[in-house]
């Protein structure tokens, strides 16, 4: 997967803080709305959702590296950096429209996951392969 576009929106007046910047847990949000949209990039979605196959994050390691406040423009671009046999790592980066400035970083280790027996799923390798990592 190319560096994708997955996130695209406004700081919201009531998601500033006492701070008047943007609250972590905003953040959080956004970099969700681009992990579900990521999903699409992936071609996973004909998988998730289905069969009792879900998708969770095992790990995240967010990066604060300027305030955004209310009103600005952001977008996230996101990335498949890594797939394992069964964990993979996209990398989200969150930009200021108008500054055009990294503003955070995300990084996210996801599985796949069955909802039932609750144990990581291996990547399926025709998904893989489409995505470029040949084994």
């Amino acid at each position: 997967m190319k560096k994708a576009l997955t996130y695209k929106g406004a700081v919201m007046t009531w998601e500033c803080d006492s701070n008047q910047h943007m609250n972590v847990m905003y953040y959080v949000n956004k970099f969700e709305v681009a992990g579900r949209n990521t999903n699409v990039e992936l071609g996973l979605t004909d998988l998730v959702g289905k069969n009792n196959i879900g998708i969770v994050v095992v790990e995240q390691q967010i990066n604060y590296l300027r305030e955004v406040f209310a009103d600005d423009l952001l977008y996230i671009e996101s990335t498949l950096v890594h797939i394992g046999n069964k964990a993979f790592t996209i990398l989200h980066e969150m930009y200021n429209t108008n500054s055009k400035e990294l503003v955070s970083t995300m990084k996210v280790v996801i599985v796949l996951f069955d909802q039932v027996d609750r144990k990581a799923l291996p990547f399926p390798k025709d998904k893989k392969n489409a995505l470029g990592f040949i084994e």
